[in-house]
């Protein structure tokens, strides 16, 4: 399932009501909440989720978790024209990858991208080198 999938389904279950009926309130068929609950159906547009939030009387809390959520599903991915041969080259090793990942390569995949953020609370402090003592301060006297 999709980030979206997963909030659209907590949304539905929040609501108390079942598919049948909460693609009724929306003007959808059945079918249609269905796929996009299992994730077969790819993440809807921003005005199904202005739909959703106008028919539903959403608060602005529910609001940004779907557009968040539907941010986050995203199957596709465009690569700046500028881009460098070796972000390409990094994005299709992830594509041909993608299905075969264990979850300890997208824990330190994710950790990669956040190290920018993280790196910024951390104040940088230069390494201060210690002089090695020499042989001679440190043979004692016989």
């Amino acid at each position: 399932m999709s980030p979206f999938s997963t909030v659209f389904r907590e949304l539905r279950i929040f609501c108390e009501l079942r598919q049948a009926e909460f693609a009724s309130q929306l003007g959808y068929e059945q079918s249609y909440i269905s796929a996009i609950e299992l994730g077969t159906k790819g993440p809807p547009s921003v005005d199904f989720i202005e739909r959703l939030a106008q028919r539903l009387e959403l608060d602005e809390h529910w609001q940004k978790r779907l557009l968040d959520a539907l941010d986050e599903s995203q199957r596709k991915i465009i690569l700046p024209s500028e881009a460098s041969d070796e972000t390409y080259k990094m994005f299709n090793e992830l594509r041909r990858q993608i299905g075969a990942l264990h979850p300890a390569q997208v824990e330190l995949i994710q950790m990669a991208l956040r190290m920018p953020a993280m790196l910024a609370y951390i104040p940088f402090k230069p390494l201060r080198l210690i002089k090695r003592k020499s042989e001679s301060d440190t043979t004692e006297a016989v």
